[in-house]
């Protein structure tokens, strides 16, 4: 919906760093091994309604990571490997202090920055700003060319573990194959969806009182704006907090994805031993698995009609089936 902080967000903040995300947190669903660092190049998973990118698998682990252990995976599993020297990192891609904000807002007194003090003059309707007092790091797989096969081949697999795992929230289009991301230690975000009506328009983003921290910031508005900041005093000070993403935006032919909805009725047959693991685990050893000989004609067929765009605006890409 339109009035969604999360769409508002992504539709009007500058996309040259990637898709922004409302929630850069790491979600609670992840490994706590694994929110350490935050999300990782060669996670698979969709961004959720409020803007959390919920994570499925990454190719690039293998079945004892703890990312996959929860979900079965003990076998048949042939990952990516991914080397540090592949991978561009730039530590200081936005410095200290960086406002990245949607056009039509403009910043009159940026001599009060130095106090951690922010204000915005918005002349549009919409719009968005994401404030990085710690500054941002950047990184980037150049050479995604093998992940963007693998993508062809495995997309209508991941579709449908990700239905079986999140339902009909997934919709075609929604599945990304991470190569790149922006992270920060700290970071204060607005998105505001009318400011119409409001003869002054002005905004002051303030230190707020009593919390030593960074990201702690209150918003004085003159019209409805809903903000976060974050990460909480508790956060142990690493950079995990993922503020954009890129990658490959990934989508099945519609007739695929509409049999994968299409469940048939199952009856439950006495006296018979439910397997160890989940039901998606058997989805992702497939998955995962090496190649078999005895994969069905239709499966095959069915991944030729996969299609797989690279971009940073992962939201704003039109996906041809």
């Amino acid at each position: 919906m339109d009035s969604d902080p999360q769409d508002i967000y992504a539709k009007c903040l500058p996309n040259n760093r990637g898709y922004p995300l409302w929630f850069p947190e790491p979600s609670s669903r992840l490994p706590s091994s694994y929110r350490q660092d935050g999300l990782q190049i060669g996670d698979v998973g969709h961004v959720s309604r409020k803007g959390t990118f919920n994570v499925l698998l990454n190719i690039c682990f293998g079945p004892n990571h703890a990312l996959h252990q929860d979900l079965g995976v003990s076998f048949g599993f042939d990952p990516i490997k991914l080397i540090d020297r592949q991978v561009e990192v730039i530590s200081n891609a936005d410095p200290p202090g960086c406002v990245i904000s949607s056009p039509g807002i403009t910043r009159p007194n940026r001599t009060s920055q130095r106090d951690g003090h922010y204000e915005f003059t918005p002349s549009s309707a919409k719009g968005a700003i994401l404030i990085l007092p710690d500054g941002a790091t950047s990184h980037d797989l150049p050479a995604n060319e093998h992940f963007r096969k693998v993508a062809i081949e495995r997309a209508f697999d991941w579709y449908e573990v990700a239905r079986e795992l999140y339902g009909e929230s997934i919709s075609n289009g929604s599945l990304y194959l991470i190569t790149g991301f922006y992270k920060a230690r700290s970071w204060s975000l607005a998105s505001f969806p009318d400011a119409t009506g409001t003869e002054t328009r002005n905004i002051r983003v303030v230190a707020r009182e009593g919390e030593d921290t960074t990201a702690g910031k209150d918003w004085e508005c003159t019209f409805p704006v809903q903000y976060r900041d974050g990460p909480g005093p508790s956060h142990n000070g690493n950079v995990n907090q993922t503020i954009f993403i890129s990658g490959f935006k990934i989508a099945v032919r519609d007739d695929v994805l509409r049999w994968i909805s299409s469940k048939p009725e199952v009856q439950p047959v006495p006296a018979v031993r439910s397997r160890e693991g989940s039901c998606f685990s058997r989805f992702l050893v497939r998955l995962f698995g090496k190649k078999n000989k005895n994969t069905s004609k239709r499966r095959r067929r069915e991944n030729r009609g996969a299609d797989v765009n690279h971009t940073p605006a992962l939201s704003q890409v039109g996906i041809i089936v």
